[in-house]
């Protein structure tokens, strides 16, 4: 009897297996052409078997005309009836970030991720060469137009639209996650946004001014990459204790008055142990920000005291090296910042802070995400969740406080903001994740509890855990006990603890 039940057992699953495989191919014969905003079609179907904690799911790609690449990840016995749009990073330009997604696939979800209407790697833009339409998409069509497509996939493989439709992203992702609130405020019921690139023109005068800041007129390094562990210490035993307590973690960077000039070479003491009056000016200028000839700021969100650690190497190039920035911004401002691309001969160095800014207007109404009319958004009952590292050097953190407290002021008020709106700070957090600072947050859970239950989120349990994937990777919860190094309970801004 009992073979007789493990061998009907087995031909079961396998008729299973089978039909799950003709269902996921029957996909193919579909007609999408007639998706509105985004006629779709797709290239391929195919099973991916269950793998640990990963569901066995139909895994399909296809695009959205002209350019748009996506792709879905479907579950086949677990769908829970919902959505989850996976954001992209940096210039984006493959499919990789939906590895990001595979904790939302092994809950149930229906996963999608897109391109941006691009290929490339996350830190090339040369897609974007004289060609606007690729920036169009970038920037804001394509997000809109996967969703879109998505949707019709979904609701074909299923028999039946998602009930629920949620976004999470960071960086890049972030912005298209606010983007998606403020000019598409139907396509998503819910929305996680983590260190917004893109809440103002300004992001493209921080990468270039922090590329240059420590550059002298030769283009040599003016401060070596070994003099910044002694200014991380200094800003730490300074600022460390001002919230009350000393953990290594900043809660609020706005509180430390650190200067440079405390760390001045004094006479006869060596130069390896403090800094020349050169090293001092470059710390300043990558603390002041962009400025013009006449010293007006250009751009207010700039790094905080605390991030010293992650200086290296996006601001101050490692053994001599240019610093990141002077290639990621770089590649900004010669395909994407102006109307007339100046390409690739174009350097850092050729950037006039005095003329050149007012030329980025063109690409302000493509790209900014700083739009504080949400009205739309909450009238539909969207909820937004958004975090952000306090040590983020990336994106500076006081770019989505200001967008935040813009909101509010736009919307009627910290309350009326809250009901739909919080922003949670991460101290000693890096872009998205990393840092000292614990940055892996249940989000869906608390996203799903605020649309679904009408919960809101009062709190969030952040850890920092062991062999933490970074940026690129996917960590599911809920955690491991063994994995989780340091746990905070974070408040939404401007709450923080004493």
């Amino acid at each position: 009897m009992r073979i007789l039940i493990i061998l009907f057992a087995s031909l079961f699953s396998a008729s299973l297996q089978a039909a799950e495989t003709a269902q996921c191919r029957a996909l193919l014969t579909q007609n999408f052409a007639g998706v509105a905003d985004a006629p779709t079609q797709l290239i391929s179907a195919a099973d991916i078997a269950q793998a640990g904690n990963d569901p066995a799911y139909c895994k399909v790609e296809g695009y959205v005309a002209g350019r748009v690449g996506l792709e879905l990840r479907l579950p086949h016995s677990n769908w829970n009836g919902k959505m989850m749009f996976q954001g992209c990073g940096g210039y984006c330009g493959s499919l990789m970030q939906m590895e990001q997604c595979m904790d939302a696939l092994s809950r149930g979800y229906a996963c999608m991720h897109t391109d941006l209407g691009h290929k490339s790697t996350p830190t090339d833009a040369k897609w974007a060469y004289n060609n606007p339409q690729g920036e169009i998409d970038f920037y804001f069509r394509a997000t809109h137009a996967a969703a879109q497509a998505g949707k019709a996939v979904i609701g074909a493989a299923y028999g039946k639209a998602a009930t629920r439709n949620y976004y999470q992203g960071c960086s890049t992702g972030g912005r298209q996650g606010l983007i998606s609130a403020q000019r598409f405020p139907a396509d998503f019921d819910g929305i996680i946004v983590g260190a917004p690139a893109g809440v103002s023109t300004g992001g493209g005068l921080h990468l270039i001014w922090s590329a240059l800041a420590n550059l002298d007129k030769q283009g040599n390094p003016i401060m070596s990459a070994d003099k910044v562990p002694m200014i991380a210490a200094a800003v730490m035993k300074k600022c460390d204790a001002i919230d009350g307590r000393t953990d290594g973690l900043i809660d609020d960077p706005r509180k430390c008055m650190f200067d440079a000039a405390e760390l001045s070479c004094k006479p006869g003491q060596d130069s390896a142990q403090c800094l020349t009056s050169a090293e001092v000016g470059a710390v300043r200028k990558i603390y002041s920000g962009a400025v013009n000839n006449a010293g007006l700021q250009l751009y207010t969100a700039t790094p905080m005291p605390g991030s010293e650690p992650a200086w290296v190497p996006v601001f101050i190039g490692a053994n001599g090296e240019k610093p990141g920035y002077y290639y990621f911004g770089g590649d900004f401002f010669r395909y994407l910042a102006f109307a007339e691309d100046p390409g690739p001969n174009w350097r850092p160095e050729d950037f006039d802070f005095d003329r050149d800014p007012p030329r980025m207007g063109y690409n302000r109404h493509l790209n900014n995400a700083a739009d504080p009319d949400l009205r739309a958004f909450k009238a539909r009952g969207g909820k937004l969740i958004a975090y952000q590292g306090w040590r983020d050097t990336s994106v500076p953190p006081l770019g989505v406080v200001d967008y935040y407290e813009l909101v509010e002021r736009v919307m009627g008020g910290r309350k009326t903001t809250a009901d739909f709106f919080r922003l949670f700070m991460l101290p000693g957090v890096d872009h998205c994740a990393g840092g000292p600072g614990p940055s892996r947050m249940d989000l869906i859970s608390a996203l799903e509890n605020w649309v679904e239950k009408g919960r809101a989120p009062y709190q969030l349990l952040a850890a920092r855990i062991k062999n933490d994937p970074g940026v690129m990777g996917n960590v599911s919860f809920p955690l491991k006990r063994d994995d989780i190094e340091l746990t905070r309970t974070i408040y939404p801004y401007p709450a923080a603890p004493r």
